[in-house]
């Protein structure tokens, strides 16, 4: 069990050891359930090892899961993680190991691609082996009374497993739209989220009245660095160049690589005057910054500001006007 993962997951979902207790009030598992669980572990002595078998006959019957049991060391080796599960199932010991031990397992599903219908699924198989393996024990403990606390417990762990599942297949997702409208170099957003941020700002600005500008920024002769120091070095400046800037910057603004050298900063709730002094704040920084290998080098920037009737288009076509008369007007300046 990778206990740390499991540990993120509890704190992310906010199950404390209060709230795990709670949970096992819900589901009614009390003392006498406990203790008929660990009298029927003292009687049964050895967990026998074929009561595992139906469970993945079951799992391998179907052609969809088949795939991911479809040799005899896997199963193998899960089965052992079976005994495992049933011995930590039946030692009556629910506490936090035991909780963080269940949400591991909703981690390990998404990552190998179980799906709950086969986890679920398969569980009906697994019930119907202990209660065959309880009748053994008629006379010397309650075997309905056993079995019932045994299905409470088991409810839990599906309740965890499955909490567990959906928090982990979310962060998933998520970090996959992250790497979407992620430039993978400099680790800023990419051009993908260009036009979804314009869109929704200039929304904003509008229904809320409020000012928007926008910053379009290039390096200046970005092209001798990679020339003289090459590409690798050309790489690094442009790590180091967002990293610099992203500190000037506040957590409600967007800073986007559109391609190659080329930045686009937008500023919600930020008049042009206001971007103005942004902008020179940046440029003057980039200025006096000593790059690693590639030394001093210089931004050009054009800074413009959402007017009435603005589309995206003008907004931004404006915006690389402003930039180029940066460019055309000897570089290392601020045009608006």
């Amino acid at each position: 069990m990778n206990r740390e993962i499991a540990k993120k997951i509890a704190d992310e979902l906010n199950i404390t050891d209060e709230d795990f207790e709670k949970r096992k009030q819900f589901l009614q598992i009390e003392e006498e359930d406990i203790a008929r669980i660990i009298k029927f572990r003292n009687t049964l002595k050895e967990i026998p090892g074929s009561m595992f078998d139906g469970f993945y006959n079951h799992l391998t019957a179907y052609e969809e899961t088949r795939y991911f049991f479809k040799d005899d060391e896997t199963i193998q080796k899960l089965k052992r993680k079976q005994m495992e599960y049933f011995e930590e199932l039946l030692s009556g010991k629910y506490d936090r190991e035991y909780l963080l031990s269940r949400l591991s397992v909703g981690y390990i599903h998404v990552r190998i691609n179980i799906v709950p219908l086969w986890y679920i699924g398969a569980y009906n198989k697994y019930i119907e082996e202990i209660r065959n393996v309880i009748d053994k024990f008629k006379g010397i403990i309650d075997e309905n009374k056993t079995m019932q606390s045994i299905l409470k417990v088991i409810n839990l762990d599906i309740i965890l497993t499955l909490e567990s599942y959906h928090y982990t297949k979310y962060k998933l997702q998520e970090e996959l739209k992250k790497m979407i409208v992620t430039d993978e170099l400099t680790g800023v957003f990419n051009r993908r989220k260009l036009e979804e941020v314009m869109q929704f700002e200039i929304e904003r600005a509008i229904r809320n009245k409020k000012s928007l500008s926008m910053l379009m920024l290039d390096i200046d002769y970005f092209k001798k660095v990679n020339d003289e120091f090459g590409h690798n070095i050309g790489d690094q400046v442009l790590k180091e160049l967002t990293e610099l800037i992203n500190k000037d910057l506040r957590e409600t603004d967007y800073f986007i690589r559109v391609g190659g050298e080329e930045f686009v900063v937008f500023l919600p709730n930020t008049p042009l005057d206001i971007a103005k002094k942004i902008a020179e704040r940046i440029r003057a920084k980039v200025e006096k910054h000593e790059f690693n290998i590639a030394g001093r080098i210089t931004i050009s920037i054009g800074a413009t500001e959402y007017l009435k009737g603005d589309t995206r288009d003008t907004f931004f076509e404006r915006s690389d006007k402003k930039l180029y008369e940066a460019k055309n007007s000897g570089r290392n300046t601020v045009c608006w």
